[in-house]
């Protein structure tokens, strides 16, 4: 059983180039620009996914600009000047797994750290004595430093979830010329979650309550003042007051100059004003109490590979895939701006003529036209 793990350590990776033309057998790299390469780091030498990429390990002398030395081996090939050089710290991949599942505990296998193969898009270890209700696990390593990374997400037999991130970004990749046109998968992830929330806009334009979330935010009982710190947090839709963790009151909404400052509330009719985004003051403030909080949410950007689509938006992968092909257009002078927009346009409208019938609610009203008899005929 082949289990990959995917190479995009060089993503947001410190980057410099070569000052010079540096032949293969050389310890010593002439490099532009050391800031945040750090000691006994590793560092990709070439873009990832080309032929003659390697790894190497800083030595442990603090990097200098002009000469950079390597401690574990000499470079394998030569490379030119203004290659782009990456602080990567890690130099391998450490395979894991469960032999009880994602139930269980996943432990380094035997044989199982590689090189970080930088000159591929993909580090694989083929596990021999793997089964189909295995699971697995990856992490980075820093074979001279003894540091690792957080693991990866479970990777199973059965592979990715339809609906998930990571399978969208690999249909989406099926769709191109050439699957690594687009060489970082956080640019494709990029244009998943575009679409993602332009989507969620459609949503709320049929049901104003779709994205809501709820949150419970204390106040203190000196001048009634709180913060809101959820991260999504968009607008309020509604607030309850409880002083006593036990009785909520819905909160009236009220404006700064809608009080006088000896003006009497009572607490089975609170009232909350804003100030600013997320600063709120709820009236009167007894000894203080928690607001609990209904809101509109930012939508969330989907992040692991593991993460999926809501359930409304699965009917419509293919519009996902559809969209990383015409950006992989666009980036090719073979799309431009004014189709993307036209597209997620198209897309959003058919998701929201979709939704728009699942959205209705209420009784459903039958007209009486004329009585059949004296039975069918009002009293």
């Amino acid at each position: 059983m082949i289990i990959r793990s995917i190479n995009n350590l060089h993503i947001n990776a410190p980057r410099t180039y070569l000052m010079n033309t540096e032949a293969a057998g050389t310890t010593v790299f002439r490099l532009r620009n050391t800031t945040g390469f750090g000691s006994s780091w590793a560092i990709q030498v070439g873009e990832m996914g080309e032929e003659q990429t390697e790894v190497l390990i800083l030595s442990g002398n603090p990097p200098a600009i002009g000469t950079l030395g390597t401690s574990t081996a000499a470079s394998t090939f030569e490379h030119p000047s203004d290659t782009p050089v990456y602080a990567i710290k890690f130099n391998q991949v450490v395979f894991e797994r469960s032999t009880s599942g994602t139930a269980g505990t996943a432990t380094p296998m035997t044989n199982g750290t590689i090189t970080y193969q930088a000159d591929r898009t993909l580090t694989q270890f083929d596990d021999t004595s793997g089964s189909a209700s295995y699971a697995y696990r990856t992490y980075f390593r820093n074979s001279v430093l003894a540091v690792n990374s957080t693991e990866s997400d479970w990777i199973t037999s059965a592979g990715f979830d339809f609906y998930s991130l990571a399978s969208l970004r690999e249909r989406g990749k099926r769709k191109l010329w050439d699957a690594s046109f687009i060489k970082e998968d956080i640019v494709i992830d990029d244009r998943i979650n575009e679409l993602k929330e332009e989507l969620v806009k459609g949503a709320i334009q049929v049901n104003e309550d779709y994205a809501l979330g709820t949150v419970d935010v204390g106040f203190d009982g000196t001048d009634g003042f709180g913060t809101v710190t959820t991260a999504d947090f968009s607008q309020v839709r509604r607030v309850d007051i409880t002083y006593n963790s036990t009785d909520f009151f819905m909160a009236t909404k009220m404006n700064v100059n809608d009080y006088l400052p000896d003006e009497q509330f009572s607490s089975v009719h609170p009232y909350i004003h804003w100030r600013g985004d997320t600063v709120f003051r709820v009236r009167p403030d007894e000894n203080g109490g928690t607001a609990r909080m209904t809101f509109y949410r930012f939508g969330t950007t989907m992040v692991n590979d593991t993460d999926t689509l809501p359930l409304i938006m699965r009917p419509f992968t293919k519009a996902f895939t559809d969209y990383v092909k015409l950006n992989a257009q666009y980036k090719d002078g073979k799309a431009t701006q004014d189709d993307i927009d036209a597209f997620v346009g198209r897309e959003t409208n058919k998701f929201v003529t979709f939704l728009a019938p699942r959205m209705k609610t209420g009784p459903t009203m039958v007209d009486v036209v004329e009585p059949v008899n004296s039975w069918d005929g009002w009293p």
